[in-house]
């Protein structure tokens, strides 16, 4: 992020307190032969400007995706997910969402977020996401608590893996398919940086 602008407060994010989950379900004909999934990122990186005037707010956020986490039993629980996949099928998953996602060639997500509304409690914001050398614009209303020493913004959204250029993993002919449409919920906590 470039150096902040006077007056405002810049706020690095704590990987290690947030969360980006995503629910990813499952289609075709014998979609009742397959599992859901929850992929999680504990590893997102960056820093939340907040100026006086929140419409010249700002964050930069990285996520790689080589430390995607695929079915771990805390987030399938938090997502309802009943089934239980068996570890090869976790592995076969990790293993599938790498190559649809070309992980090697595009490493990274990266989200750009402008704010557009002035509330600071319940702001709308509009997030440019890169993802496989592709950028798509969201507007989505967030949550946000913000004391002297720290902020925490929470909020969700939906897209199609087809949006980014992605062709959803399938098997069987096409009759067992990764959904399309992806259910992703975040959690982003940071700390505020000294001067």
């Amino acid at each position: 992020m470039k150096a902040a602008r006077s007056g405002a407060a810049v706020y690095r994010i704590l990987p290690e307190e947030s969360l980006v989950l995503v629910h990813v379900g499952r289609s075709g004909k014998m979609a009742n032969l397959g599992h859901d999934h929850a992929v999680a990122s504990k590893d997102v990186q960056g820093y939340i400007e907040l100026a006086a005037d929140p419409l010249v707010s700002r964050a930069n956020i990285v996520m790689p995706l080589k430390s995607l986490i695929v079915d771990e039993p805390e987030y399938r629980k938090r997502l309802e997910l009943e089934s239980e996949p068996s570890s090869d099928d976790i592995a076969g998953t990790y293993s599938n969402m790498r190559r649809v996602l070309e992980a090697e060639l595009f490493p990274w997500v990266k989200v750009e977020v402008r704010f557009t509304s002035a509330n600071t409690v319940a702001p709308e914001i509009k997030a440019s996401i890169t993802m496989h050398d592709m950028a798509l614009e969201f507007v989505m209303p967030v949550q946000m608590e913000i004391n002297e020493e720290r902020l925490s913004v929470s909020g969700h959204l939906s897209f199609g893996q087809s949006d980014f250029g992605l062709t959803p993993f399938s098997s069987a002919g096409g009759l067992l398919r990764v959904a399309d449409e992806l259910q992703v919920e975040f959690e982003l906590v940071a700390d505020r940086l000294k001067k």
